[in-house]
């Protein structure tokens, strides 16, 4: 079964049609909770940037923050190497931060990883447990 590119675009649609947050804190509205230490300034700039069209920001800052742990940062990035935003679309490395995402419980991430993993050869899921469990023993995560 193939991906729902309209589940994917849809969710991507509603975060750039996003123009306003409470208190300009998107971290708040959409961080889910996950404060672990992550500069909320970073992922607001990061996620604005996001909803403007700067996706090679937007990139750099999720990256930044997905490496320090931020949840929400890991799924971001994993929905912008699945389209090709700010980066060259890249099924593994979006499977990549949808697993490291998932397996902090991001349930959003499980949806998008399933759905990916579906639509990728067994080779290609392989190649990105790989490198899930690479960066998770880097960084001390599991994946």
């Amino acid at each position: 079964m193939a991906i729902n590119q309209r589940t994917a675009e849809k969710e991507i649609d509603q975060l750039l049609h996003l123009t306003a947050a409470p208190s300009d804190d998107w971290y708040g509205v959409i961080g889910e909770g996950n404060l672990k230490n992550i500069d909320r300034r970073a992922f607001n700039y990061a996620f604005e940037s996001f909803v403007a069209g700067s996706y090679d920001s937007a990139f750099k800052g999720f990256a930044k923050l997905s490496i320090k742990g931020s949840i929400a940062s890991q799924y971001h990035l994993g929905l912008m190497y699945l389209k090709g935003m700010g980066a060259l679309q890249d099924y593994c490395y979006a499977h990549l931060w949808f697993n490291i995402a998932s397996s902090q419980n991001h349930k959003k991430s499980r949806i998008q990883l399933e759905k990916l993993t579906r639509k990728m050869s067994a080779q290609q899921v392989a190649e990105a447990q790989k490198l899930a469990q690479a960066w998770a023993a880097k960084n001390n995560q599991a994946a």
